[in-house]
């Protein structure tokens, strides 16, 4: 309700208040180890594995130079999404920084992160303004536990940053699955089946959605997501997330 009073240039200045506080509470550290480093520290700089900037239109992996050398990862995760980027690969520094987002809500690890993949949003984008952003979302009763939706923190902060719209509720988890990364999970498609509804169909019909979540892995997740949004009038899904695994 704030948010929606305030323009967004007394948003940037309540941020930047936010952020000198923080500061004075928690000095500055890096935020994928924890050491005291102003941004990432060099040892975990050279351990974080970028995607490039320009790869495959799909999927964002690397591609060949020259004739006759596109991309050979293989597109199946993806069937139902226009496209995906992400910043980072998930193993090394990217992982690290996904952790303490998801697991201790570090500020640090969200305005690095969302930095990074603002800045794959204008791959999937031009023009962020004309798409909406929706979290991947969690289910209430795990949201409580935990006391923060990470998917929602980083794509708010990721429409800060680009002027995205950001659409918070549209898409609601109905089933509190089991984490996919469980290893009582044995098949990942079927933990997340019928898992997500849409609560606000109009806000999602005609639109050029971008789901936005921490990492992905086989896709499940996402497909899901975009199966449900595309059912309910979705224009084009597409995915963005901080690191691959």
């Amino acid at each position: 309700m704030l948010r929606s009073l305030l323009s967004p240039l007394q948003r940037r200045r309540a941020r930047l208040v936010v952020r000198a506080i923080l500061d004075a509470v928690a000095p500055p550290h890096c935020p994928a180890c924890g050491g005291p480093s102003d941004g990432l520290c060099a040892p975990c700089r050279g351990r974080l594995e970028r995607l490039p900037a320009r790869g495959c239109a799909r999927c964002g992996e690397p591609v060949g130079a020259g004739p006759g050398r596109g991309c050979t990862a293989d597109h199946a995760p993806l069937r139902g999404l226009a496209a995906r980027r992400a910043a980072w690969r998930y193993r090394g520094t990217g992982g690290d920084v996904v952790r303490a987002l998801k697991f201790t809500g570090d500020p640090a690890a969200l305005q690095l992160a969302a930095r990074a993949v603002a800045l794959r949003l204008r791959d999937l984008e031009p023009r962020p303004s004309r798409c909406a952003l929706v979290p991947v979302p969690m289910h209430p009763r795990k949201r409580r536990r935990r006391g923060r939706d990470h998917a929602a923190w980083l794509a708010a902060e990721i429409g800060e940053l680009t002027g995205a719209r950001l659409l918070v509720g549209a898409l609601r988890r109905v089933h509190d699955t089991v984490p996919q990364s469980d290893p009582r999970v044995t098949s990942r498609a079927a933990n997340v089946a019928g898992a997500f509804a849409i609560a606000r169909p109009r806000a999602v019909r005609g639109r050029r959605i971008v789901l936005v979540d921490d990492v992905s892995t086989s896709g499940a997740t996402a497909r899901e997501c975009a199966a449900v949004l595309t059912a309910a009038g979705a224009a084009r899904v597409t995915l963005l997330v901080a690191a691959l695994g």
